[in-house]
């Protein structure tokens, strides 16, 4: 064990949202500081809508050096921090929010760059085979997959939402790239179309229905992935395994998320292990 004394940096960071007690990011980063020998604490902060401005001002001076935000103050970020980065002001949501040298704030969406980690490191070549992608879904989560097909040069996405104007406002926001929206209705003729099927709504989600996709129509090669991750594995997932699809779920996106965090709060880039990966799944089997 490391004694500490009084010049030992104790590095504070946490995750704001409401409810929080749900979050696996506390345990997440938790494990990560015991493996990269960070000393310092991430915890929850229980913070509702409309409570947000006060709270992320309030960083600097207890000595924080960032947070991550949930559901529902992702979009409320905004008219605090100081500086947006350019995926943030795309998608018009904060994830992670930095507390500078200086006392400001930066503000920064690494929800696309937890997704597009996840798939490079599971499936390295996958871009090479994919030329069209379905994204299901087009709320933040939906957004987010989106910026990061098309960062990754993507040829065509198809999006498809439960309510379309919300597909055609997504598209709007993309207007200079290949997004094209098709009915929530034509969901499953449109698998046939794909290299690469993402779900992004909370279909399968615990306590949630499960997605009505059929996968009948699924090029051998297709790659099904969700970002989901309570469960494990959905039945979307399940369903593509079965079929011999590829398959990949949404945990690895939450932990190459912690990545870009880390870069930015303590100048780490910390390696996502086998060890970590085991004890955020046995976390989430123990408490679905």
């Amino acid at each position: 064990m490391t004694k500490l004394t009084h010049d030992t940096e104790i590095n504070l960071a946490g995750v704001m949202g409401f409810p929080i007690t749900h979050s696996r990011s506390p345990l997440m980063h938790n494990t990560l500081m015991q493996e990269n020998s960070v000393h310092g604490s991430y915890i929850p902060i229980e913070i509702k809508s409309g409570q947000l401005g006060p709270a992320l001002e309030s960083l600097p001076r207890l000595g924080f050096k960032g947070v991550n935000l949930t559901m529902p103050l992702k979009q409320e970020a905004i008219a605090t921090i100081d500086e947006l980065d350019p995926a943030g002001k795309l998608i018009g949501a904060v994830s992670c929010v930095v507390v500078r040298k200086d006392d400001s704030l930066l503000g920064i969406n690494n929800d696309w760059i937890g997704f597009k980690d996840n798939l490079n490191d599971e499936y390295p070549g996958w871009k090479s085979n994919t030329k069209t992608a379905l994204v299901l879904g087009a709320g933040g989560g939906g957004l987010a997959v989106v910026y990061a097909l098309v960062q990754e040069g993507i040829h065509k996405i198809i999006l498809t939402n439960r309510t379309h104007d919300r597909a055609e406002k997504v598209a709007d926001v993309f207007s200079s790239n290949n997004v094209e929206v098709r009915p929530w209705a034509e969901r499953h003729s449109s698998v046939e179309d794909c290299d690469l099927i993402v779900n992004t709504t909370n279909q399968g989600m615990a306590g949630q229905p499960p997605l009505d996709l059929i996968l009948d129509m699924a090029r051998p090669h297709t790659l099904v992935t969700d970002i989901i991750y309570v469960p494990l594995e959905t039945k979307l997932i399940t369903d593509a395994k079965s079929r011999g699809l590829r398959t990949l779920g949404g945990l690895g996106m939450l932990l190459h998320q912690s990545r870009p965090a880390w870069r930015t709060w303590f100048g780490i880039d910390p390696e996502i292990t086998k060890s970590l990966r085991s004890v955020m799944e046995q976390d989430i089997l123990q408490r679905i």
